[in-house]
């Protein structure tokens, strides 16, 4: 394939160099130095992959749909505006928070497990989220997204507190927390605590190359489909 790339830090990187061990060209990249646009020399482009900032997802999604070119969109932090992507004509989009085959597993695994402890009512419930400090969004799109799937599965709990509490935490408040510090690319924890033993669920990212094999990953799949997708979609192919 031909791959365009939105964004060049350290996603667009892997991503580039990753793409092109697999045998793929990388078409055209796009930055703050040289901004994507609907005039811009896309060179065949037949996919594009965007990590970028939540705050340009939108603009690049109304570009790609007028170019007619498909979007893998791993940009976490902007899905207060999924409303407006759906509404964009001619879209064709994969979009998730984490690409990473392993964390996709991995939140089938938490779904699985959430079904098991919420039947037990001794068994309470975190999650706790590390990154390194260059992450943009806490807690990460991951993290929400786990928050979710436990919160969907575990009857006693109906919320989640993403804040520092200062006080006692309510009991059906789910307590998701983050660390930023150092280069971490990435870990997810969950645990259910018992009066008689504890148990723990762990992801951990060793580098981002993961989350790059599954962005390509994704873009091999979503040339010449339109429509839009989720990381289900995907997954539930292979």
């Amino acid at each position: 394939m031909n791959i365009g790339i939105l964004g060049y830090g350290r996603m667009g990187r892997e991503v580039e160099k990753l793409a092109q061990k697999m045998g793929h060209t990388i078409s055209a990249v796009f930055d703050i130095d040289k901004p994507f646009s609907t005039s811009a020399d896309m060179k065949n482009s037949n996919v594009l992959i965007d990590f970028t900032l939540a705050d340009a997802v939108i603009n690049n999604l109304k570009i790609a749909a007028q170019l007619g070119i498909p979007v893998v969109e791993g940009t976490t932090g902007w899905y207060g505006k999924l409303d407006e992507m759906k509404a964009i004509k001619n879209l064709s989009i994969i979009y998730s928070p984490n690409f990473s085959i392993g964390v996709y597993q991995f939140t089938r695994i938490a779904e699985y497990a959430a079904k098991l402890m919420g039947t037990l009512p001794d068994y309470d419930c975190y999650l706790h989220e590390f990154h390194h400090t260059g992450k943009a969004d806490s807690p990460s799109g991951t993290a929400k997204n786990l928050a979710d799937i436990l919160i969907a599965n575990l009857p006693s709990k109906k919320t989640a507190l993403y804040d520092t509490s200062h006080g006692k935490i309510p009991p059906d408040a789910l307590h998701v927390t983050s660390t930023r510090t150092g280069r971490i690319p990435g870990t997810h924890e969950i645990g259910f605590d018992s009066p008689y033993d504890f148990i723990e669920l762990k992801h951990v990212n060793h580098n981002r190359e993961g989350l790059a094999y599954g962005s390509i990953r994704a873009a091999e799949w979503i040339v010449g489909k339109s429509g839009i997708y989720t990381m289900n979609d995907f997954m539930k192919s292979l």
